[in-house]
């Protein structure tokens, strides 16, 4: 059993669970348990471990201390039901009061600083101004608001807003230290907390759209009644910066800036709303109209320096609110501003959410690379993670539109000439950033032209720069001219770094994507694995089948026998050589598997009058007269490649490739121009002319009894299929046949399947065609785990465009051993071989 505060830390850092849905109970003397919310709870604070008496999930006991229950990771409770944003360590969960469950076609956000009332309360009329800021929130329309210099007496009034179809973000402890409140009337996915400094913090929400998520956070940074304000500043723009470098899709950062000028949208890299919609400086704090802002300036100026900043949505309009009197006193010092969030309707533009994970940069040729790594290996944090680079749109689209992106792209370069750029000058930013110029002409007016397809990646402040690195040094770097002659796809995969997937030409607009090389499988040495095994076992009745028997095998293929006689498998697990072994008792066909030496053996045992087991020695019998060897292995090696070669995962074993292969003529061409065009209502057999099944597609058994190998064959499989027949018929002769499919392109979201000791691994295997029948028709099942480590195997599933809720992957694995589920984004999941 673990203790309770390895309990609290699992929860808390991974990230199949959701800390809002957990619940502790904490010991109190000669009382009931106390039930505190998880994310109300401080580790290492006044309550220690060994009062944390159980822990719920979902209302429901997943630890308790008394009677030794410790379920966490097998009760299927507490898990999230999306795809975390506010992730840790960034974000610390915490949890929101009322339900909200609004709608909106439009949204709009508010952001509005309240005035505390901890200086100069004589003059600025608190208990006077709370109705009027109240009101004039109620009626402003808002979806989500966002409150700074907010207290505990207006959190109070607030209150009622949470039994009214509000969520309210605001622990009273951090709205002491921070004067942080966000609300919303939209329901609300997840909520987190990010302190900054002892009194200033990052609140954000993640709110549900007609649209998708949205992210809203809100800030208040140091003032300059605070000594070096402006450093402070500086750096909690690039703390900030960082932190939602790691939240993907549409984000809103909205509150009190305390800074006018441009530096704020520069170094959050997003567009400032106001200036989008209205297009000038118009004040939201002005001492000359407002004389509560005159009590607090330190100068008698005013400034725009509550600001509304955006990466996705762009600004439809924007509005001040309180910024008229009401018996001459006005609801704060400063006005409050809203922002309505718009979308483009114009036809050729590609409407999706960014992502951190994806990029469209311009590359240096490689000739220039030496000096620039050199001084980027010593000075840049992201040297592992990026290639050097000029970002032309970072925040880009997933990969999942990549092909679409692309067209746009290429409509784009294909009316722009490539220009020259000189790196050259080195520069700094404010937050101790060191970067080389790229001079050249063309930049701004690329930059602008790539946007008007993107309308969320649009706005944004642009400054060409290529990173040497961060912190006090002065590097040295020879001035060259390059060209500008192509713009490069990137995206990062799993914890994978930023790498090409395709690159567009500027003057042309040709597209080339970047196929990964084929995945080396090692050989294995597989002779005479039969013949020790049968003169060890001279009983059992040792026959060769499958790929080895028919001379088709792949070079790392497994040897497959069926024992016919008496076989005892206490006496194999004991012979000279044998690792590994397992017997499988769960199968169809009772088996063993074991490695004999380096190479892995899998053993049917027949019992008498068991056909189907028999079956496998007259069908390799049969085949292997019929099928040309070299070509089934290319067929095969093509198959495996595209990740179409797996019973288990919904897709045609080797043993149908193989009978495809005997029933055509000809070439490696040949074969795919025959069967792409092969209607697969018609069932394929080795001889005859057998009746239609009504499967997807159905290819049958070479002997009796005879029977389809195809039945697990899903609709969206056979057309997949077909597709990729199609395109290996045009590339046969290519190296580029036997490249990985674009998978990331092709899902926009994933599930990963992680499975603990190899036991649980086959009873998964045999599970994976029923979770399929409750995927959608283009899910996708990889067939080889992706990740292998202590005994822990990760696979992936592709779900397609549309994707899939957490519960249906939730509900497959329950009452699976060892097995875990979750939806991953499709950047999240690692390249798959």
């Amino acid at each position: 059993m673990r203790t309770s505060d390895e309990i609290y830390h699992r929860v808390r850092w991974d990230a199949r669970f959701d800390p809002a849905r957990f619940v502790l109970g904490l010991a109190q003397r000669g009382r009931e348990p106390k039930r505190v919310p998880f994310t109300a709870f401080t580790p290492g604070g006044d309550v220690p471990w060994h009062r944390v008496l159980f822990v719920e999930a979902d209302g429901t006991p997943v630890w308790d201390r008394a009677t030794g229950l410790d379920v966490l990771d097998s009760a299927g409770h507490g898990l999230v039901r999306h795809e975390r944003l506010l992730r840790p360590p960034f974000f610390a969960p915490r949890p929101v009061r009322g339900e909200a469950s609004g709608t909106a076609a439009a949204v709009r956000v508010l952001t509005w600083n309240t005035l505390w009332d901890r200086y100069e309360s004589h003059r600025i009329l608190t208990a006077e101004r709370r109705p009027l800021l109240l009101a004039a929130l109620a009626d402003s329309g808002a979806d989500v608001i966002a409150l700074q210099e907010a207290e505990r007496p207006l959190l109070d009034l607030l209150e009622p807003w949470t039994r009214r179809g509000w969520a309210l973000l605001g622990e009273p402890a951090d709205v002491d230290a921070a004067g942080l409140v966000l609300l919303s009337r939209l329901p609300v996915r997840e909520a987190g907390w990010h302190a900054l400094s002892g009194h200033k913090a990052v609140a954000a929400v993640v709110v549900e759209t007609a649209t998708g998520p949205l992210t809203v956070v809100t800030t208040h940074l140091t003032s300059d009644h605070t000594t070096g304000g402006h450093d402070r500043r500086e750096g909690e723009l690039a703390r900030i910066a960082e932190g939602l470098s790691g939240v993907d899709g549409d984000v809103v950062v909205m509150g009190d800036f305390n800074e006018t000028g441009e530096r704020p949208a520069s170094a959050l890299a997003m567009t400032d709303a106001w200036l989008s919609a209205r297009g000038d400086e118009t004040p939201t704090f002005d001492p000359t109209v407002n004389p509560l802002a005159a009590v607090a300036s330190l100068t008698g100026r005013s400034g725009r320096i509550d600001r509304v900043f955006l990466r996705g949505p762009r600004a439809a309009s924007a509005s001040l609110h309180g910024d008229t009197a009401t018996g001459g006193l006005f609801p704060s010092d400063h006005f409050g501003l809203s922002v309505e969030l718009g979308r483009s309707a114009t036809g050729e533009v590609l409407d999706a959410p960014p992502t951190a994970r994806t990029a469209l940069a311009w590359l240096p040729p490689q000739s220039a690379w030496a000096p620039l790594q050199e001084v980027r290996r010593a000075h840049d944090p992201s040297f592992e993670r990026w290639p050097p680079h000029v970002n032309v749109l970072f925040g880009f689209v997933p990969e999942a539109d990549f092909e679409s992106a692309a067209g746009l792209v290429s409509a784009v370069l294909a009316r722009t000439a490539p220009f020259t750029a000189r790196l050259g000058e080195i520069r700094r930013f404010e937050q101790g950033t060191v970067w080389q110029h790229p001079g050249g002409d063309g930049w701004t007016a690329l930059r602008e032209a790539l946007e008007r397809p993107f309308p969320r990646l649009a706005g944004r402040a642009f400054v060409p720069h290529l990173t040497l690195g961060k912190g006090d040094f002065a590097p040295r770097v020879p001035t060259v001219d390059v060209p500008v002659g192509a713009l490069t796809l990137l995206s990062r995969r799993g914890d994978g770094p930023m790498e090409p997937r395709a690159t567009i030409a500027l003057g042309t607009g040709e597209i080339t994507w970047t196929e990964p090389p084929p995945r080396a499988f090692p050989a294995v040495d597989a002779t005479g694995v039969r013949e020790r095994l049968a003169a060890a076992l001279p009983e059992a009745g040792l026959h060769l089948v499958g790929s080895r028997a028919i001379g088709c095998e792949l070079p790392d293929a497994d040897v497959d026998l069926v024992a016919t006689g008496t076989l005892d498998p206490a006496a194999v697990a004991v012979l000279p050589g044998v690792t590994g072994f397992r017997e499988l008792t769960d199968a169809r066909v009772p088996g063993l598997r074991l490695h004999l030496g380096q190479t892995p053996v899998d053993v049917m045992i027949a019992a008498p009058g068991d056909t189907i087991a028999r079956s496998a020695i007259t069908d390799a019998a049969a085949l292997a007269g019929r099928a040309d060897p070299a070509l089934t292995r290319r067929v095969k090696a093509w198959a495996r490649a595209r990740g179409i070669d797996s019973a288990p995962f919904g897709s045609p074993p080797g043993l149908a490739w193989t009978v495809l292969a005997a029933v055509s003529e000809g070439s490696l061409a040949d074969f795919f121009g025959h069967w792409a065009a092969w209607d697969w209502s018609a069932p394929v057999a080795l001889d005859g002319v057998p009746e239609a099944t009504g499967d997807a597609m159905t290819i049958l058994t070479p002997t009796p009894p005879v029977r389809s190998c195809t039945a697990q064959v899903r609709p969206g499989m056979a057309d997949l299929i077909t597709e990729e027949l199609y395109r290996a018929w045009e590339l046969a002769a290519s190296p580029s046949l036997l490249a990985p499919p674009p998978m990331h392109r092709r899902h926009r979201s994933w599930a990963v399947l992680t499975v603990s000791g190899e036991e649980n691994r086959g009873r998964m295997r045999g599970r994976v065609n029923a979770l399929l029948a409750e995927l959608p028709p283009d899910a996708h099942a990889w067939p080889r785990p992706f990740a292998e480590d202590g005994g822990v195997t990760r696979y992936a599933v592709g779900l397609g465009r549309d994707g899939v809720e957490e519960r249906v992957l939730t509900s497959w694995a329950r009452g699976l051993a060892g097995v875990r589920a979750a939806v991953v984004a499709g950047g999240e999941a690692p390249a798959l071989s």
